[in-house]
């Protein structure tokens, strides 16, 4: 497991770090953990209890999961050879991805990202009392700790979630325009094929 945690890292994430750290869902995340650690005790003192919370978290976060890992394979199994081969094609000479590449890496990336929310919130509800609020008010700055960078990464799932949803719709839009440029060709030359 390890290996191939170290290589998708290595081959898929390194390429494209720059974008992951310093995107807006990154900054925001990190913005939303930095406030529950600083100013949470003041508004989480007595509500949401940890076993609501991470139970609806939970929750989310399957749904999510399998959302993405059913993506990541109908991405893998498009049917239209002509329009996947246009996504694998290069953007640049000098680029080491594609939009092909990009949209497996957005599912991929998300679905590691809930996977890594839901073990999280697994150990969460696994070592607290359930009926706990979030953030006592005499809670130890190592609790803080913990809810921030809880807060940090299911923020920056529901960021990457609202990412994916948005690069489908414009896969969508993409290959629309596809067939309408197929359909436009077979209407000038009937032996055109569909890439099929």
């Amino acid at each position: 497991m390890v290996k191939p945690l170290f290589q998708y890292v290595r081959d898929e994430a390194s390429p494209r770090i720059r974008s992951i750290i310093f995107s807006p869902e990154s900054i925001l995340s990190l913005a939303v953990g930095v406030g529950f650690f600083h100013w949470g005790r003041g508004y989480f003192a007595k509500v949401p209890k940890i076993g609501d919370l991470t139970t609806g978290l939970i929750a989310y976060a399957s749904i999510a999961l399998g959302f993405c890992i059913a993506g990541l394979t109908i991405s893998l199994t498009l049917p239209d050879q002509d329009f996947v081969i246009n996504l694998a094609l290069p953007k640049k000479n000098d680029e080491r991805t594609n939009a092909y590449s990009d949209l497996l890496f957005v599912f991929s990336w998300t679905a590691l990202s809930h996977w890594l929310a839901l073990i999280v919130l697994f150990i969460g509800a696994l070592f607290t009392e359930s009926q706990s609020s979030l953030l006592p008010t005499d809670c130890s700055t190592l609790r803080r700790w913990i809810v921030g960078i809880t807060a940090c990464i299911c923020t920056y799932c529901l960021c990457q979630f609202l990412i994916t949803l948005i690069t489908l719709s414009q896969v969508g839009n993409i290959y629309i325009k596809h067939l309408l440029d197929c359909h436009a060709k077979k209407a000038t030359k009937p032996d055109c094929t569909d890439g099929q």
